[in-house]
């Protein structure tokens, strides 16, 4: 999947890497899997954005689907039980 990303969507993703020395397209894509490092791992990247910024911005760069898609391994990183049961929701919805 496509990794470019207009001025929005780093704007977006941008939010979740206060603290992660990368840009929003290696972010991108390592979420999408076409980016692979030891650290950070794709769950703890989607988890890190599932929790810093607003699910309606979020699915301005990624559809549902690919969230759903890596929801599994993103699960196990996630500290918000709200945002679990959200996506554990919404994952559902869409299957």
């Amino acid at each position: 999947m496509n990794t470019l990303l207009n001025e929005e969507q780093k704007i977006i993703l941008s939010q979740a890497l206060w603290d992660l020395n990368m840009t929003p397209e290696e972010f991108a894509g390592i979420i999408r899997g076409s980016i692979v490092k030891n650290w950070p791992k794709r769950g703890f990247c989607l988890a890190r954005l599932l929790e810093s910024v607003n699910w309606f911005d979020v699915v301005k760069v990624f559809s549902p689907a690919e969230l759903c898609a890596e929801w599994e391994e993103a699960s196990a990183y996630l500290r918000s039980d709200a945002i679990r049961k959200g996506m554990e929701f919404a994952c559902r919805t869409l299957r």
